[in-house]
């Protein structure tokens, strides 16, 4: 049986460990950063420095451009993990109700995830990465980071 000094113990290591993943995130994204600024590569086809978000599965964070929102093992997580996945293309409605939810709802029921889950990027620090959720195209979204 596991003690709460125990218990303590391993809440406290987990936190360390969640805080360290966060800044090798955080370097990794400097380093690409100053890697893409060496080689000169075109910034044109991303003219926000949009980097890729860093989805962890794991704590259940969304991290970038040095900002980390905690999304929790929720639905709004695992859309954005669906999203990411295809960054720059539309997903159909149909799909992502089949990819997340796993079975037939409504449309708004997507709807009102989105807005739960750009309101909470958008608390975090990350109104762009919020911005770039979109639903435009009739039935369906998308993660549209680069033109």
């Amino acid at each position: 049986m596991l003690t709460s000094e125990k218990k303590r113990q391993i809440r406290q290591s987990l936190r360390k460990w969640v805080s360290t993943h966060q800044e090798v995130g955080k370097q990794i994204e400097k380093a690409t950063s100053e890697l893409a600024e060496l080689l000169e590569l075109d910034e044109t086809r991303d003219p926000n420095n949009m980097i890729r978000p860093i989805v962890d599965r794991t704590t259940f964070t969304v991290s970038w451009q040095g900002r980390t929102c905690r999304l929790g093992n929720t639905l709004m997580f695992w859309l954005f993990y669906r999203l990411v996945r295809s960054t720059n293309c539309y997903i159909a409605h149909v799909e992502l109700l089949d990819d997340v939810w796993h079975g037939a709802r409504e449309a708004s029921t997507i709807r009102g995830v989105v807005k739960r889950l750009r309101d909470e990027l958008t608390a975090s620090g990350m109104e762009n990465l919020a911005s770039a959720i979109d639903g435009s195209v009739s039935g369906y979204y998308g993660l549209r980071l680069f033109e």
